[in-house]
């Protein structure tokens, strides 16, 4: 059958997401380059994927960390029909997270991506775990180490606990007081400052072996809407969008650190479509951060059950399409992931496509530690994170905290 006009554009356009020569490859894979351990590990899972198995790779799914039969049927389905290549698990508690990463990895065919929304530390989700302040109060401090400091220790809490992402540190520049979502989870109003400080925070946790996921690319800082239940649009030139919003994500990149979400906003500057949040938008997906910004690492989608973006048909599909890497999957799952098989074999996405962001994203597995994965030691869990180094460390975070002449806000939504 020929393909249709619209099939061989959008088949260009995904092709023109393969990796250029301009793009900056993050530290935590460059060093595995040509790494023949790495090579071999990566082919062998590769070679037995079936076509639905590598759009599986892709999918991050949502799932409450319990042994409940409503959660262990999600679970099933995720893993045994749609090969999900990662797992993202609500609040619950310090044990139900051990018992249900273990469980997950265990009836996985291929090593799960493990992440997790801890924007203040592993609390953010575990209420046994103490509370780090928000970084709108460690924004005031300018002891970068400390950051670098704080980002190495929730790192080896994540670590502990099986995960291998943190979806964080927040990139938003909170210059509107009036913005519903961000607030303290911004490190300020500053941007050269926020950069700096994202930066501080995201290299300690990779230096650690936790990818950082900055967020909430092009920047949610000034918008007085918040996009888990509406979509916020961005009013603004290109011009105020690089010195303000974008310029945290920029220095970000240059710095060779790994991962980004991006969020559910409309910026005319960047995409005249009306209505399109650029995490459906091939311009700013791929024509911005991946080719114009050269970023090389992982791509996520912010939630796509969020209002912002849940009127489109099939956002899963859509967001592929734009160059994301991982998609954080909205339920039902079979409509989406069936969208996702019927373009790749109409020829809307290359299977050359699919194939390089299959091998990517177990690459990022690779330097992440999954080939050589343990399970999550439950004896002890509690005492291994609650360490007198991380009540060290909270101590410090807290002075820093209390020496700030503000009122805390009130808390934002704790979605990623």
């Amino acid at each position: 059958m020929r393909k249709s006009l619209f099939t061989t554009l959008m088949s260009t356009l995904l092709l023109s997401v393969l990796p250029v020569s301009a793009q900056i490859k993050p530290t935590m894979i460059s060093h595995i380059e040509g790494d023949p351990h790495c090579r071999q590990w990566v082919d062998s899972i590769f070679q037995t994927l079936s076509m639905e198995e590598k759009v599986g790779q892709l999918l991050v799914v949502t799932i409450h960390p319990t042994t409940d039969p409503a959660s262990l049927a999600i679970m099933h389905e995720s893993l045994e029909t749609y090969h999900v290549g990662g797992i993202l698990f609500d609040a619950a508690t310090l044990e139900a997270y051990a018992l249900s990463t273990n469980y997950a990895q265990e009836n996985s065919r291929v090593p799960l991506l493990m992440t997790f929304d801890g924007e203040w530390g592993l609390r953010m989700r575990i209420r046994s775990i103490p509370a780090y302040p928000r970084n709108g109060f460690l924004g005031h401090t300018n002891d970068n180490y400390l950051l670098y400091r704080y980002g190495k220790e929730t790192a080896r809490q994540l670590r502990e606990l099986g995960m291998h992402v943190n979806f964080a540190p927040v990139a938003d520049v909170n210059i509107n007081p009036n913005n519903p979502v961000i607030g303290t989870r911004s490190f300020g109003i500053d941007p050269h400052r926020v950069a700096d400080q994202v930066i501080a925070y995201a290299s300690g946790l990779e230096n650690e072996g936790i990818l950082s996921v900055s967020k909430h690319f092009p920047g949610h800082g000034d918008t007085n809407v918040d996009s888990h239940k509406a979509l916020p649009v961005l009013p603004f030139t290109r011009e105020r969008l690089d010195s303000i919003e974008l310029y945290p994500f920029r220095e970000y990149v240059r710095a060779g650190l790994g991962g980004v979400m991006v969020g559910h906003l409309e910026v005319p500057a960047l995409d005249e479509t009306p209505g399109l949040p650029s995490s459906l938008s091939h311009k700013m997906v791929t024509g911005l951060l991946k080719e114009e910004m050269g970023f090389d690492g992982l791509i996520f989608t912010d939630a796509l059950a969020m209002k912002g973006v849940a009127k489109f048909e099939h956002p899963t599909l859509r967001a592929i399409m734009a160059g994301n890497d991982m998609v954080l999957i909205p339920r039902p799952l079979k409509p989406e992931v069936e969208a996702v098989y019927e373009a790749v074999r109409d020829g809307r996405i290359p299977m050359e496509y699919l194939d390089a962001e299959c091998r990517k994203i177990l690459t990022f597995k690779y330097a992440l530690g999954l080939s050589d994965l343990k399970p999550v030691r439950l004896e002890g869990l509690a005492e291994r994170i609650n360490t007198p180094e991380a009540q060290a460390m909270l101590h410090e975070l807290q002075q820093v905290a209390q020496d700030v002449n503000v009122q805390p806000e009130k808390d934002p939504t704790a979605n990623p």
